[in-house]
């Protein structure tokens, strides 16, 4: 890996924190700025595919609604750098309080399409899902 490849690696994963942290600071703006306006993907509850922002912070208000949180990991990283895209896969556990105030966690699995414009990276796609309980992961909880 060459010292920009390590660089652009180091840049989408703090866009990924950032993104993290953007949900746990309940700042729509910033999860906003954080997405193209072009974005397409699969979130959650999606059933067909989500296409541009709109449709994707319809569901990031239902997301800030639904969940406070509290906490993330990420678990498990890979980015595979395509010039000006990249795919970012992930495993992560999302911390969050549930209405009566106890700890919950989900534990998630995404892939991500980053594309790099005017030289910073951005997210331009996603496909984010719980990873069903059970298993070795049988420790999380669902709303």
């Amino acid at each position: 890996m060459t010292d920009t490849q390590r660089a652009d690696r180091e840049k989408i994963i703090g866009h990924i924190h950032c993104i993290f942290q953007s949900f746990l600071k309940r700042d729509r703006e910033a999860i906003k700025k954080a997405h193209t306006e072009d974005w397409v993907g699969f979130l959650g509850p999606s059933v067909g595919i989500e296409r541009g922002i709109d449709a994707y912070m319809a569901n990031v208000d239902k997301s800030l609604e639904s969940f406070k949180g509290t906490g993330f990991e990420l678990l498990d990283t890979e980015v595979q750098l395509y010039g000006d895209l990249a795919l970012v896969y992930y495993v992560a556990r999302y911390q969050y309080e549930g209405e009566d105030g106890s700890s919950h966690s989900l534990p998630l699995r995404s892939v991500d399409v980053y594309r790099r414009e005017s030289g910073d990276w951005i997210q331009a796609g996603s496909h984010i899902t719980v990873i069903p309980t059970g298993g070795a992961w049988g420790q999380a909880s669902r709303p």
